[in-house]
């Protein structure tokens, strides 16, 4: 009788923590297929964390051996029913119990840079001072004023306006873009500012400014390329998104722009490191230069030749200018 009553028990624990367990994965599946809960609900880091812990894998694989009894004969013994405490703690967090690191790279501001892996070091470069990216800006402040300075039946930098010159372009080979085109430089800015703080939808300050040099001197060279000065804040704002949605809104206009120019082999897209002057910049032959480094993502199909191709310009970089990249990068979708 005791035993009956125990085993009951057991199976009425198990059927909580797994109701529990198919609650939360219904409302990851939510957030994934809705932008502005995944902004204000979780970071990717989160799905990341959550598909990576042994609790609710435990959990979720005890859930599928309910419904089939060959697969719970399996596991009977191999795995324990998991604490529904803890289950609870990691799935609303991301922090797992049984990993000190998942709390650091939670808690501590910048920590989670650390996850990104060096292909190849420049000169100077380790991973103590590896490139660093702002936090996200205040968009209410810093798009305020913008929508009444800007008539947008004439607006250069809309969505639409930016097709209409995908297809007009003539052959293109490379694409420039910016996927935070925000990002500012505070000798241009003039302003008495905090680093962090750099901000600006200003393209004679902002990031975009690189990329109009970049596509000159392109054409210099005799090297058709396009640039987009989308104001990536604005578009953002007009979505009803957040920084977290800003790869999610270049990539549309990366997609746009394959399919309406076919000549275009590459791609990309130019960000401001946000650490200081002494990581940034170099001097060569008496002059200063800004350094340079190359980010590959590893979740591209083709990432390998993304490799190849950055490590060449790297090299390239080197034997006429050493130390003027700072290296090769390779980053996950969830750095």
């Amino acid at each position: 009788m005791k035993t009956k009553i125990k085993e009951k028990n057991n199976v009425n624990f198990l059927s909580i923590i797994l109701g529990f367990l198919f609650f939360i994965l219904s409302i990851i599946v939510l957030v994934v297929n809705t932008p502005t809960m995944k902004i204000n609900i979780f970071q990717y880091q989160d799905y990341v964390g959550i598909a990576n812990s042994d609790t609710i894998t435990d959990a979720f694989l005890l859930m599928v051996g309910q419904e089939i009894p060959q697969f719970k004969v399996f596991l009977e013994g191999e795995l324990e029913v998991p604490s529904i405490s803890n289950l609870a703690f990691e799935a609303v967090t991301g922090i797992r119990t049984n990993n000190i690191s998942t709390f650091l790279l939670k808690e501590i501001p910048g920590f989670n840079s650390a996850n990104t892996k060096i292909y190849i070091a420049g000169e100077g470069s380790d991973y103590s001072n590896l490139p660093q990216e702002s936090p996200p800006p205040d968009f209410d402040e810093l798009l305020k004023g913008e929508n009444s300075n800007i008539n947008k039946e004439d607006e250069p930098n809309s969505e639409e306006s930016a097709n209409e010159e995908s297809i007009t372009s003539k052959n293109p080979s490379v694409f420039i873009y910016h996927s935070h085109s925000w990002e500012g430089y505070l000798p241009l800015m003039n302003k008495d500012v905090k680093p962090s703080d750099s901000s600006s939808t200003d393209n004679q300050e902002n990031v975009v400014l690189v990329g109009s040099m970049l596509s000159n001197k392109l054409e210099e060279y005799g090297i058709k390329s396009q640039h987009e000065d989308t104001n990536m804040a604005q578009a953002l704002n007009d979505k009803g998104w957040d920084y977290t949605d800003s790869y999610t809104l270049s990539r549309e206009l990366v997609e746009t722009v394959s399919a309406q120019s076919k000549s275009i082999s590459y791609y990309i897209d130019i960000h401001r490191d946000s650490a200081r002057k002494e990581s940034t910049t170099t001097t060569i032959n008496g002059k200063n230069y800004a350094r340079l480094y190359f980010v590959v993502g590893q979740e591209h199909e083709n990432y390998q030749e993304n490799l190849l191709f950055a490590k060449d310009i790297h090299e390239k970089l080197e034997e006429s200018y050493p130390g003027l990249s700072k290296g090769v990068y390779l980053k996950t979708r969830a750095q």
